[in-house]
This record gives C-alpha cells, structure tokens and sequence, in this order.
C-alpha cells in the first residue's frame, strides 16, 4: 500500500482562502477531518481574484500539482458579478471561464465540482466598503443569482456537478441572510457549514466512490497490526 495520498484541491477566491479560520466552523477544516488518513485537501484561495484570473492560475496550479489530484472544487463568482471595477467579469464570459476550468480538469481525469455565488448583506458590507463602492465594485443579490443560474443552465446541460450556494442560502429557513456572512459578503461559520453539508451532498451523488465514507483509511486499524508491523503494509 502506498502511502502517497491523493488529493482534494479547492480552487477560488477569497472564500476559499478563508476556509481554514480557526475561529468558526471552517469548511476546510471539517473537509480534513472527513478525508483524514484518505485524502489530502488541498487549498487554493486567492482573495480577490474572478474566473479570468483563475483560469491562467489553474493552467499553471496543475502543471505543478496535477499528479495526484482527484477531485477539484473551483468557486468564482463573487468578485466577477461586481456591478463595475476591474474585477467584474461579464455572466457570459464567467461561464466560459468556468467551462475551461472543468476542461482542464477533466483533461487530467480529475472530477469536477462547480460552486455558485451565495448571497450578499449589502446593509453590511457597503457600510464598511465606501471607498470601493465609489470605485464601482458594488455587488448585489440580483447580480449573484443571475451568475448563479448561468451556471444551473450550463451544468445541467453537461452533467457537471454544482453546489449551488444561492439556492442553498436562499432557501434554508435556520438563519437569517446576515448569520451566515461574516462581513456581508464572506461566509460566517453558519454559512461554511451549508456550503460543507451541500458539498458533501453532491460529492455522494456525483462521485460516491470518493466520498469519505466509501473510501478506505490508509494502512490498517492498529489492533490488526503485528507486533513486529511486519503486515503494515500488505
């Protein structure tokens, strides 16, 4: 058995890069605990960024780390659907970009999975943000669901898997809009855990083979290993 672990890449902007916050429920964290002594998760995130920039940053992600990737979650959206700035990216090219990301994915046999935008509290997040919403960077809820389903009409028609956090955040009745965003726009520990519960959901409906529950541990229990560990590794 080896011992070289494949790995769960999660690709994004910043509500990737935050996924390990070790002050809330972290979506990272709970992944690495699951995938424990299974697979490796891998995390990507690079605050700011859209789906034009991911697009050249995962060429390059998978030339270096590619070997032993299996599974990949890429999530844009929230700096493309900006209203204006020079983060936005038009709904018709954010699919494109996305479409070219899940190619190169599944150019490497790696299994795709798509995330959509969520939900923004602008009471909250325009208040701390003056200076970049004069500039033009101004995100809504119409915005977010219109890239949102962009994505429905696209992955359904190709049978890509997607979480569709708009839907998911939109529909929950537990907690209001505002509980589940840290700042209006990032997600609070309650707003991972949906994202984390959906993620799981549709990694067992799309690929059940690499669900943590159906994928063996590495090396076995210690109660069946020799005292010499002579059978460690059969």
């Amino acid at each position: 058995m080896s011992l070289q672990y494949d790995k769960l890449l999660l690709f994004g902007d910043s509500i990737t890069e935050f996924a390990f916050n070790p002050e809330q429920f972290s979506i990272g964290t709970a992944l690495t605990n699951a995938y424990t002594r299974k697979l490796d998760v891998v995390q990507r995130g690079f605050s700011g960024y859209n789906s034009r920039w991911g697009v050249r940053i995962l060429k390059k992600l998978l030339s270096s780390e590619s070997g032993n990737i299996v599974m990949a979650v890429v999530f844009f959206g929230a700096n493309d659907a900006c209203l204006g700035g020079h983060q936005r990216v038009d709904v018709a090219e954010y699919v494109q970009n996305l479409q070219a990301m899940v190619r190169m994915l599944q150019d490497r046999r790696i299994k795709p999975i798509v995330v959509s935008p969520g939900l923004i509290d602008r009471g909250t997040w325009d208040a701390s943000r003056q200076e970049e919403i004069s500039a033009g960077y101004v995100r809504t809820n119409e915005q977010f669901k219109l890239y949102a389903e962009s994505l429905v009409d696209w992955t359904q028609r190709e049978n890509i898997p997607l979480v569709n956090l708009y839907k998911a955040f939109s529909e929950q009745k537990k907690h209001k809009c505002e509980d589940l965003l840290a700042d209006g726009l990032h997600l609070s520990g309650d707003g991972y855990r949906i994202y984390y519960d959906e993620l799981c959901r549709v990694i067992d409906e799309f690929y059940p083979e690499l669900s943590a529950s159906n994928l063996p541990y590495k090396l076995p229990y210690w109660r069946d290993v020799k005292e010499d560990g002579s059978n460690i590794f059969e």
